[in-house]
């Protein structure tokens, strides 16, 4: 492992060089390769660095390789040929010898490993950042033995040292990313990790939220081998995400995804409390069909209220409402009084409708390039509102709170795209965000205060229509002659019959959502709409 003075040093140096190389082969070298030529030389060089990006972290060790596993989960955004070098730092990490891993258990139990379990492999089974597993039986169970590195946490006291600074760096030199409460969550975070009695903590608290819920899986911990330096679960068998099947079909959803999508809208929606980690190494998929989660070193809770101005996010969204979501920023905390709320209004309309043109236009969602993103245009339209990128940054402000979710979405993403590349993960999010989040107290209080704007908005009738139901109100047709009386009951029949239509589509369309309040609602007004028609119909007939 390198020294103490060399690692910020490897890291500038390394980035420097690999920014000048790809500069070089795709500025200069392209010029006088052909195409098929460029894109060979640009693979192998994608795959070298791969493997470099990986012996870096592993020399570095400690956050690093935490680092490391975040951005090797990156399918959505960075080249698969350089992130699939990435892969063993999930859980291949180069272990520790046994005798090392095994003093701890000395010092905390006076007893040897083998000792305590029988027939325990003494080769690791799974290496991490911070722990080390092995595998062995106690009282004739299989279990998973976690114990810390000797000396961990003076390792990691000094690497979050030197992110602080490069974090201050960034937050000083290039663009305002609030380093301090950044640093201070990432301490948090790393220090929580090294002490595991919060992990069985964690790990309990998440397996009673999900009692209820079948689909899902917890390892049950062996409570008498675990204290700040060790965790011992029952071991859980099944394949982790690159040992599945990928779905390419357009026709079919991937039952893996849907279960890890509804499990996290659980988490953030209803439990208000997540696993902060789920990059592939910590997900398991059982052969019963369950998805196990395992490491609770990395949670995170949220605050009521901030996961109701989430909500409020989103429903704007799903609405195009550009007024509730720049709101919701607002107060959020996410940007500043540097940027106008017209100024913000615009950036977010834009952004979406880009959003759904990439979704619209988007096939295949894995490595996707600056060819669909097209950065420039984005350039472009901030110099037409005259609002400039360092100012846009400036007044961006991430609420320290948010930083696991900010991370959390981005393995999700990466997770989504590699499971299923041919679908976004909006499509996954949509059944179970509207069957827990929309269909319970959120959704009455949405109802409540906005249902009858909505409807409006919705459902405004012709101009015609309002001004016949206006004069119909008033009693203006109470006497009218044969010709208008005719006209007036075919313009009844046409208005229930075209209201019903109206009225039973949105029903269908709720139900589909499992969306009930909306969809009885809009069953109810057909039905009535239908009735009028009905007797409009006979009234007519009669009269004719």
């Amino acid at each position: 492992m390198k020294s103490k003075q060399n690692r910020s040093i490897s890291i500038y140096s390394f980035v420097l060089r690999t920014w000048l190389g790809y500069l070089i082969l795709s500025k200069i070298k392209r010029r006088f390769l052909t195409e098929s030529k460029f894109e060979t030389i640009k693979v192998q060089f994608l795959k070298r660095k791969g493997k470099e990006t990986k012996n870096l972290f592993f020399q570095l060790g400690g956050v690093y390789i935490k680092i490391g596993q975040f951005v090797s989960n990156l399918f959505h955004i960075l080249p698969e040929e350089f992130l699939w070098e990435l892969q063993d730092l999930q859980d291949k990490i180069p272990p520790r010898e046994f005798e090392e891993i095994n003093k701890r258990w000395m010092n905390d139990y006076k007893k040897s490993m083998s000792e305590i379990f029988t027939d325990l492999d003494k080769t690791s089974y799974a290496s991490a950042s911070t722990a080390q597993v092995h595998i062995g039986y106690y009282q004739g169970k299989k279990v998973a033995i976690k114990t810390l590195y000797p000396g961990i946490e003076e390792d990691a006291k000094r690497d979050l040292k030197t992110l602080s600074r490069v974090l201050w760096l960034i937050d000083r030199f290039v663009f305002k990313i609030s380093a301090k409460e950044v640093s201070e969550q990432l301490n948090t975070m790393i220090r929580s990790e090294l002490d595991l009695r919060s992990e069985l903590k964690n790990l309990k608290y998440t397996k009673q939220l999900f009692a209820m819920e079948k689909d899902f899986f917890f390892p049950n911990p062996i409570d008498e081998l675990c204290n700040r330096h060790t965790l011992v679960t029952e071991f859980v068998e099944g394949k982790k995400i690159y040992e599945l099947e990928v779905l390419e079909s357009h026709t079919k959803k991937n039952p893996n995804l849907e279960k890890l999508v509804r499990a996290y809208i659980l988490m953030i929606f209803e439990y208000r409390f997540f696993h902060a980690d789920p990059h592939p190494g910590n997900l398991i998929f059982m052969e019963t069909g369950e998805l196990c989660f395992i490491d609770f070193g990395a949670v995170q809770s949220i605050s009521e209220e901030e996961t109701r101005i989430l909500e409020r996010i989103l429903i704007g969204a799903m609405r195009k409402d550009y007024h509730l979501i720049t709101e919701s920023l607002f107060e959020l905390g996410a940007v500043t009084d540097s940027l106008s709320k017209e100024e913000l209004i615009q950036i977010v309309k834009y952004s979406l409708e880009k959003l759904n043109r990439i979704l619209d236009s988007t096939d295949h969602f894995r490595n996707i390039g600056f060819d669909t993103l097209r950065p420039a245009e984005d350039l472009r339209f901030l110099k037409e509102i005259q609002v400039s990128l360092k100012r846009l940054l400036s007044s961006l402000k991430l609420p320290p709170n948010f930083l696991s979710l900010h991370r959390v979405l981005a393995l999700l993403l990466g997770n989504s795209s590699y499971l299923d590349p041919t679908r976004s993960m909006i499509d996954y999010a949509e059944k179970p965000f509207s069957q827990i989040v929309l269909k319970g107290s959120s959704l009455k209080k949405l109802w409540k205060d906005e249902g009858e704007e909505f409807i409006t908005s919705l459902f405004s009738l012709p101009k015609e229509f309002n001004e016949f139901f206006y004069k119909w109100n008033r009693g203006e047709f109470q006497n009218p002659d044969s010709t208008k009386k005719e006209e007036l009951r075919l313009k009844e029949i046409f208005t229930f019959g075209a209201l019903g239509s109206i009225f039973f589509f949105f029903g269908m369309y709720y139900s589909e959502k499992f969306w009930k309040e909306p969809s009885i609602l809009f069953y109810i007004l057909s039905g009535l709409s239908f009735w009028s028609l009905a007797k409009s119909s006979l009234k007519y007939w009669k009269q004719k």
